[in-house]
């Protein structure tokens, strides 16, 4: 498993790369290949300790992150929210093959056509990622393993740029560009 780590505003020793490394490495019990890989993002704003780290399966991605005052603290909650998601998605997958054949999910009750109020805000931060062909489904399901309210994708069905988004009600919004001619 390939392990990147990215220290922003702190000096990365080796005794702090061993520990991630260590840490990290454990969630290879969960899923092994060469289609899995993590990276780790330590940070320092003021006095807290930021430990971000995004875990990527294949297509599908997992993100958590936690801060404390001690970076080691921080790493060690990171890293806790991380094997919870990936245990319940272990356990959501093995459920979900087994009613695969025996459910047919119905796209038009997932969505929910609803107007959403748009404000004008400041662009806090910017995320950067690849944008890899799925389907809806497997988008929705990358969305609640990120805990995102928002998700861009690519549909590979259409081949199209599509988001979802979750609205203040639940349900699942999907906004999908018309072919301007």
């Amino acid at each position: 498993m390939q392990i990147n780590i990215t220290a922003r505003h702190l000096r990365l020793t080796d005794a702090i790369d061993s520990y991630v490394r260590k840490k990290i490495s454990k969630f290879g019990k969960f899923y092994d290949g060469d289609d899995v890989y993590s990276h780790v993002i330590l940070s320092v704003e003021k006095n807290r300790q930021i430990t971000e780290i995004v875990f990527h399966i294949g297509k599908i991605s997992f993100r958590a992150k936690d801060q404390s005052e001690d970076l080691y603290a921080s790493i060690d909650l990171a890293s806790d929210k991380l094997e919870k998601q990936l245990k319940k998605h272990k356990e959501i997958s093995k459920d979900h093959r087994k009613e695969i054949s025996k459910e047919h999910v119905n796209l038009e009750e997932i969505f929910s056509y609803d107007v959403m109020d748009d404000s004008i805000t400041k662009i806090a931060e910017i995320k950067r990622f690849d944008l890899k062909p799925v389907s809806i489904e497997e988008a929705i399901g990358q969305m609640d393993n990120l805990g995102y309210r928002v998700y861009m994708f690519k549909d590979g069905q259409k081949d199209k740029i599509c988001v979802l988004y979750r609205n203040d009600s639940g349900s699942i919004v999907l906004l999908e560009p018309n072919e301007v001619m």
